[in-house]
């Protein structure tokens, strides 16, 4: 659920970026400090180029500004290098399973990978 309304596709995506980067980076120092070394950079895998464009480049025409504070957040989260955007095409994209209703393939596929008995 997110935490505020988004006009909209490219909205929507961008609060849902936003709203999980900072979870993003404490999982990353915890596993860190879990293992006593540092790690990879986190990638948080992205299905909107739109998106990806706005918190990389910057730019765009953000109506409120709201929105324009988060493509700031995503700008200088990705720009610190504190974690990597990346484009997943929205048919690979594990974690639309949880969100979407799947049907015949698609739901064999992904009920597999989460149990882990196919992995691609």
């Amino acid at each position: 659920k997110q935490k505020c309304i988004a006009k909209s596709p490219t909205e929507a995506e961008l609060v849902g970026l936003t709203d999980n980067i900072g979870l993003v980076e404490l999982f990353h120092e915890f596993i860190s400090f879990l293992f006593g070394k540092p790690i990879p950079t986190p990638i948080i895998y992205q299905d909107s180029t739109s998106v990806i464009s706005l918190v990389t480049r910057g730019g765009g025409i953000t109506r409120t500004k709201h929105m324009r504070a988060r493509v700031n957040l995503g700008k200088e989260c990705f720009d610190e290098k504190r974690a990597i955007v990346v484009y997943c095409n929205t048919k690979k994209m594990r974690a639309d399973g949880a969100s979407k209703v799947l049907e015949g393939k698609d739901y064999e596929e992904f009920s597999s990978f989460v149990q882990g008995i196919h992995m691609p």
